[in-house]
This record gives structure tokens, C-alpha cells and sequence, in this order.
């Protein structure tokens, strides 16, 4: 482990599953640079058998609100804060991405879910019959699902990670029980529906003037002002909007296309394609409905925001704004520089670093 002498960063070199990788913590600094030091040492000086023993990497379903539901908990050590992510989309399932999450097994029991009507879960509990596939029982799932991994792991208190789709989850699963959960992330994070749509739209525009591409001014001023209820209207008009996108997320999007080339005829990833189909029709009512400015501004944990600096999906902006709104015990906001929607895929070690110095030493202050 090292500090770097030109700034408040500290880093450790660690190996996960023999693999050499680099954890740094930015901008640590007053009384918890030590706490952050203390961590990233253990995370070095601590013989790998010790934490192997103590580990887990399992695969399950587990019932939740009446169906079978599949979860994935995988962690070297289950004394530390237990991390549960809900993933976006909708239907966009995380266990394609598992060598992503492999940094984060070193200081997180980390916990994946296919929630209802997707992934796994669509394929094991009704497929395109999935009852109840809305943004209510969804968060209900997630609740009970909070409540299985505290009494499992006996902790007081979980983590939750929602990815834009499930930001808007995972914050009504903190809004209702916040006494299970020691932390809230969001990053993608979603204000609303509604402030996406005109977002996107002005942005197009402005793009359309800047390229003096008539045709599209013309498409897009005879709308005038987008209405965020014709779901229809805001699909036709951003149907070139990935263009926008910043690299990093163009890239990431890219990756995506080349992974399912290689997964095509396996019935996993069948079942993560027609679930994100089947996830996305189900709850859009709910999407173009949710509004968190106005039904979530009291968050009774602890509230951070990593988010990529350029995401043009769920605007940057518009996350901060929410942010701004947000009454909570403690909050943060970090943004990651050169990242847009997928931060957490695309910049994963600056991703990660804000998870360990700045969420986990609060979340175990507060039970994790």
C-alpha cells in the first residue's frame, strides 16, 4: 500500500483469484484516511486462506412475493457489508458482467438479483406469464430480499446499489423500510421520466441546429414540447440518440453486441433477451409515472450518488438536481470524470474506490 505524495490518494495492490489488481481510494483525507489505510492494508496483509475459508459463491433461487427468484452471492469474506445490486434495463441482469464484480468480492459480499420477469427469474417462474411484473411488487421483492440476506449474514443492515432502472427500485425499497439498509448508491441515477424526455429532446435539437441538419429541426420543432405520457413519440425521436452517447458508453454498448454474438443458442441468455423485452413493456407505465423529485425527497439512511459525469441517459444534471433534494442522515455525491451511463462498467476502478472510501466506512458505522 502507498499514499501518493501529491495528493490525498492512497492505493493498495491486491490479488483477486490470482489475479493482480489495483485498488485506489481518492481523496482521502482527516479522520478517515486511517480508517481507509487500516482497510486497504488488511485487504493486502491478510493471508488468502484465511479469507477463502470465510467466503462464499453460490447461486439460488429463493422465493420472493409468491415466485422463485434467482440471486447470486459471491464474497471472500462474509464478515464484510453485504452489497445488493438491482440492476437497470429494466431487465438489464448483471451475470454476464460477473468479471466486473470480481474487485469489489475483496471488501463486499456482493449479491446479484434477476428480478421478476428477467433473467434467470423469467425463465424459471412464468416466463411471459410472470405475474405482477410492476415497479411495486418489484421494490416489495427487493424488501424481502433485503430482509433473507440480513438474517442470513446476520447483519443488521445491507447495502443497496441501484443502476438507473433500478435507482428508481431501489430508492422506493429504501423509501419504505430504510431500517433495513445502511447505505442507499445510485448511479444512472433517475429524477424522472419526465425530466429524461426533455432532457434528451433538447439535447437532439441542439445537436440537429448545430450540424444544420434540417430535416431533423424540422421533425423536431413540430413537436414543440415533447409530452412525456406518449411513449411513442419520445421511441421515433430518440431513435438515433445513441449517437450522442459519450465514448465510453458507445464502447460499452459495443461490447454488449459482441458478448451476445458469442452467447446466442444458450438458453440463459435467451431467457436475459426476452426478459428484457417482457421487463421493459411490463413496467414502462411505471417508469413514465414515477416521478422521485416529488415522491422521494426523505431518504432515512445513509444517500450517495456516483455518477458518470457525462451520462446523457439519465441526465447528470437532473441527478444532481435530485440530489440537491434529497433530506438524509449523510449524503455524497461523486462523478466520475470521461464516464457517462455505465460508469460502474466503464470506470470500474474509480467506481470502486468510491464504494471503499467514501460508502463502506459509513455503511458499517451504520450496520452494515
Amino acid at each position: 500500500m502507498w499514499a501518493d505524495a501529491n495528493n490525498d490518494d492512497l492505493c493498495a495492490a491486491v490479488s483477486v483469484k490470482g489475479n493482480r489488481q489495483m485498488i485506489c481510494v481518492m481523496n482521502v483525507n482527516g479522520p478517515r484516511r486511517r480508517d481507509v489505510a487500516r482497510l486497504l492494508a488488511g485487504a493486502v496483509l491478510l493471508p488468502a486462506a484465511t479469507r477463502a475459508a470465510a467466503g462464499i459463491h453460490q447461486s439460488q433461487f429463493v422465493p420472493l412475493g409468491g415466485i422463485e427468484q434467482w440471486i447470486d452471492i459471491e464474497g471472500e469474506d462474509e464478515a464484510n457489508p453485504v452489497l445488493l445490486v438491482v440492476h437497470g434495463g429494466p431487465g438489464d441482469v448483471q451475470w454476464p458482467q460477473a468479471d466486473k464484480y470480481l474487485p469489489w468480492q475483496k471488501l463486499f459480499t456482493v449479491v446479484q438479483w434477476d428480478q421478476r420477469g428477467a433473467g434467470h427469474t423469467y425463465g424459471h417462474s412464468g416466463g411471459d406469464n410472470t405475474p405482477d411484473v410492476t415497479l411495486r411488487r418489484i421494490a416489495d421483492d427487493g424488501v424481502e430480499l433485503a430482509e433473507y440476506l440480513a438474517r442470513r449474514f446476520n447483519k443488521k443492515k445491507i447495502i443497496v446499489l441501484g443502476h438507473s432502472w433500478g435507482s428508481v427500485v431501489a430508492v422506493t425499497m429504501v423509501r419504505e423500510r430504510p431500517e433495513l439498509f445502511a447505505a442507499y448508491v445510485g448511479t444512472g441515477q433517475v429524477e424522472s421520466w419526465a425530466v429524461m424526455v426533455q432532457s434528451q429532446f433538447d439535447l437532439l435539437l441542439a445537436k440537429a441546429r448545430a450540424d444544420k441538419d434540417e430535416t431533423e429541426i424540422k421533425e423536431l420543432e413540430a413537436i414543440g414540447k415533447p409530452d412525456p405520457s406518449n411513449t411513442r413519440q419520445f421511441f421515433t425521436f430518440t431513435r438515433n440518440y445513441r449517437s450522442l452517447w459519450p465514448l465510453s458508453d458507445q464502447e460499452w454498448l459495443n461490447h454488449l453486441r459482441a458478448q451476445a454474438q458469442t452467447l446466442k443458442d444458450n438458453k440463459d441468455f435467451e431467457d436475459d433477451e426476452k426478459g428484457q423485452m417482457f421487463s421493459g413493456k411490463s413496467v414502462l407505465p411505471d417508469q413514465v409515472r414515477e416521478d422521485l423529485a416529488k415522491t422521494s425527497t426523505r431518504i432515512g439512511t445513509a444517500f450517495f450518488v456516483i455518477q458518470g459525469r457525462d451520462d446523457v441517459v439519465t441526465p447528470t444534471k437532473a441527478a444532481m438536481d435530485y440530489f440537491n433534494l434529497v433530506q438524509a442522515p449523510h449524503k455524497e455525491l461523486v462523478l466520475i470524470p470521461d464516464a457517462g451511463h455505465f460508469a460502474f462498467m466503464t470506470s470500474g476502478s474509480a467506481f470502486l474506490a468510491a464504494l471503499v472510501g467514501k460508502v463502506r466506512p459509513i455503511a458499517v458505522s451504520r450496520g452494515a
